[in-house]
């Protein structure tokens, strides 16, 4: 019997290898495609919510071995700053939970303060990318800009596209803010694809939940004000990282404004064509984003949603992590 316990438990091991090994490939695979590029941390998050934190890291880690070998050490390490590190430590808060008592049922770590801390995280990368570039002519606008310039078949798409007058600066400039705005919405849309099938396999760490009841913190408002009216009264590439700023703050209130149609299409009939219309919209026209932000940002001062001023919480019994340690 305990021989029979030892090869069990040597065949969950190995299972659990090669759903890493297998994850890092599918990683690495999503990175070189590019079109998938959006989607590359989805197999580390997935692992992260199903088998734990040092899993994902693990995943990580064979990712961007395999990446340095098919496409050199700088992609790599780009994949590390831009996915790897950031999905980590998503992943490690969404994991988090405790109990007041012993007893007591777990809470976990709140979706709210993930999204804060992704908005953090992609406005601190934002900063130091920008001010790395400071010292050149226009700063990072200028260099992207230029860099424009010297791929031909770019630039022609952008005049054909634009316009033959079409300002390159003014077009780096759009990339820019548009790339660093949706780079968080990334982030949190591979962690929420995750959990849904985590969910879907029944493997997930961390207990469903809807996010009807998201709100922001009231900070949000003045920084989002800050943001735009600092873009509005600067020039260079100092407005255009306060307007990247902004941007990536209206994200979070798009996302809140998300959570208003889902509880308000609640009890719609045909909500399921509805929210899949919405979804599709989303991707093929990106100006959708804009009307559903300005939702959000109406949210937080109306209460569209009639939520009460202290909402109760009904955590739940987490199943067993190995990177909890309150789950042991």
């Amino acid at each position: 019997m305990p021989a029979h316990g030892r090869h069990e438990g040597g065949d969950m091991t190995h299972t659990k290898a090669l759903r890493v090994c297998f994850a890092a490939v599918f990683t690495c695979g999503l990175l070189v495609a590019l079109i998938t590029l959006p989607f590359a941390a989805l197999p580390i998050a997935y692992i992260g919510l199903t088998l734990g934190l040092t899993a994902a890291a693990i995943t990580a880690a064979l990712a961007s071995v395999l990446l340095t070998a098919l496409a050199g050490p700088g992609s790599a390490m780009s994949f590390i700053i831009s996915f790897g590190v950031p999905v980590l430590w998503l992943i490690r808060l969404a994991l988090l939970s405790r109990r007041q008592s012993l007893d007591g049922d777990y809470e976990f770590y709140p979706a709210t303060q993930i999204i804060i801390q992704a908005v953090i995280i992609s406005g601190t990368l934002a900063a130091f990318i920008f001010l790395a570039n400071a010292g050149t002519p226009q700063g990072l606008p200028g260099v992207f800009a230029q860099s424009l310039q010297q791929a031909p078949q770019i630039s022609d798409l952008i005049r054909t596209v634009y316009g033959t007058d079409t300002d390159i600066l003014g077009v780096a400039n759009i990339i820019l803010i548009t790339g660093f705005a949706s780079w968080p919405l990334i982030l949190l849309g591979t962690l929420q694809c995750a959990q849904a099938l985590a969910q879907y396999s029944g493997d997930n760490l961390r207990p469903a939940e809807t996010h009807d009841r998201l709100t922001m913190p009231v900070w949000f408002d003045f920084a989002l004000g800050l943001a735009f009216f600092g873009a509005w009264v600067t020039s260079g590439w100092a407005a255009t990282l306060l307007a990247v700023f902004a941007a990536i703050f209206l994200g979070a209130y798009f996302l809140l404004g998300l959570a208003v149609i889902h509880a308000i299409s609640r009890h719609w009939n045909g909500r399921v064509w509805f929210l899949a219309g919405l979804y599709f919209l989303i991707f093929v026209m990106a100006w959708v984003v804009v009307p559903i932000s300005l939702l959000g940002l109406l949210e937080s001062r109306l209460n569209l949603r009639r939520l009460p001023t202290t909402q109760p919480t009904n955590p739940v019994v987490p199943p067993k992590s190995d990177d909890d340690e309150e789950n042991r």
